[in-house]
């Protein structure tokens, strides 16, 4: 058993699926400057590092999340020489990735975000801060082609990079190979608790509100579908900063009766809402292996997602799933209406995705790959 720090927020889903499969095996701390860790295991021990200073203001915290990073990494260093764990986890190359580098503790493992690496980089100073945490990591996890590339083009060793889809598609698996009763009797109930018809069609994004998922063009196609298909429905789950503006935008559309902002659910019941839908849309302008995505192939739903580089790794247009170019309501809403009409094709995209994904997606294979990264670092800084 192995002693691990594991430095993050502890307020995503990903923070949870890293935590709980580190501590079957491990003791692991979670160190966090982050005000409320709320996904956190009940065997990870959490540690919340006090800071002299914290704004309470939303737009403060952005900035001082980056012009603390000095501060940061001191309180960090200090966590870590009373614990000294055996191997460093950190998340995010321009957040706590950055942090640990500062702090200069090794062995110290780096999990890249998507955004971290793909975009923000674009900018100077974060350019700065990502190729400065690759350069202090012992071992780089990326989920896709992708990401693995934009490490590489940041300066980073190719042979110290473990590439694997970031998901565990049991839960997904095992609520789609629920006999057919149970799947109509859930459907029914979706559309019951939402006060739709039981037949009516569902369409559903599970992207957080932000820029870079663009769920905009997504409510921009929903007059266009509901022109050709009246009862068509939109579920939208998630929130971010951009929930109210998407709201209001539906108002002024006129559509709200097509749609259902359900807000941020647990995630153990993420697969009977998928189960329960007839399409899954994504509007990424930017990612690195979608779990969204993956969550809803397993769960045998055609999806239609954005034709960009990560999606490609996943989607064979028209074979797994459809692709679309970004910012284009016009072409998703001509898309949705196709599959809405065509139940044959819908039902052999969502067969063909879910073969797909039980076949490159395997946590069980994948999360030893992981664990023989950590069991290497752990045998060489205890020689």
């Amino acid at each position: 058993m192995a002693e691990l720090a594991y430095a993050g927020e502890g307020q995503s889903i990903f923070d949870f699926f890293f935590l709980n499969h580190l501590a079957k095996k491990n003791n692991v701390y979670l160190l966090t400057f982050g005000e409320k860790p709320y996904l956190v295991p009940d065997n990870v021990h959490s540690i919340r590092i006090s800071e002299p200073i914290h704004p309470s203001v939303s737009p403060l915290k952005g900035l001082y999340t980056y012009g603390a990073s000095f501060l940061r990494s001191i309180l960090l260093k200090r966590e870590l020489e009373i614990l000294k764990p055996d191997v460093l986890i950190s998340s995010g190359a321009i957040s706590y990735g950055f942090y640990a580098a500062l702090s200069n503790y090794r062995p110290n493992i780096l999990l890249v975000w998507g955004s971290d690496i793909l975009i923000a980089p674009k900018l100077l100073p974060f350019r700065f801060m990502a190729k400065f945490s690759l350069n202090k990591a012992d071992a780089v996890v990326a989920d896709s082609k992708t990401e693995e590339k934009a490490c590489v083009t940041l300066g980073y060793d190719v042979n110290k990079i473990v590439k694997f889809p970031w998901v565990d598609l049991e839960p997904m698996l095992r609520e789609a190979g629920k006999d057919a009763r149970l799947q109509k009797m859930s459907r029914e109930a979706l559309r019951e608790k939402m006060r739709w018809h039981k037949g009516d069609p569902v369409i559903i994004s599970t992207r957080h509100h932000e820029a870079v998922y663009n769920v905009e063009s997504l409510i921009q196609a929903i007059p266009l579908v509901a022109k050709e298909v009246k009862n068509a429905r939109f579920l939208i789950l998630g929130g971010g900063s951009l929930t109210q503006e998407l709201k209001k935008r539906v108002h002024v559309l006129g559509v709200e009766d097509n749609v259902k902002f359900v807000g941020r659910v647990p995630h153990s019941e993420i697969p009977k809402y998928l189960t329960a839908s007839d399409i899954y849309v994504s509007t990424s302008l930017s990612d690195g292996t979608s779990a969204s995505l993956l969550e809803a192939m397993a769960c045998r739903l055609p999806s239609i997602v954005t034709n960009i580089e990560a999606n490609r790794e996943w989607i064979e247009n028209e074979r797994t799933g459809v692709l679309v170019p970004t910012r284009s309501p016009k072409s998703l809403a001509e898309h949705i209406i196709n599959l809405l009409k065509n139940p044959e094709f819908s039902k052999y995209l969502g067969i063909e995705a879910c073969n797909t994904v039980i076949t490159k997606a395997d946590w069980r294979k994948n999360s030893k790959i992981l664990d023989s990264v950590i069991f290497s670092l752990t045998s060489n800084k205890r020689r």
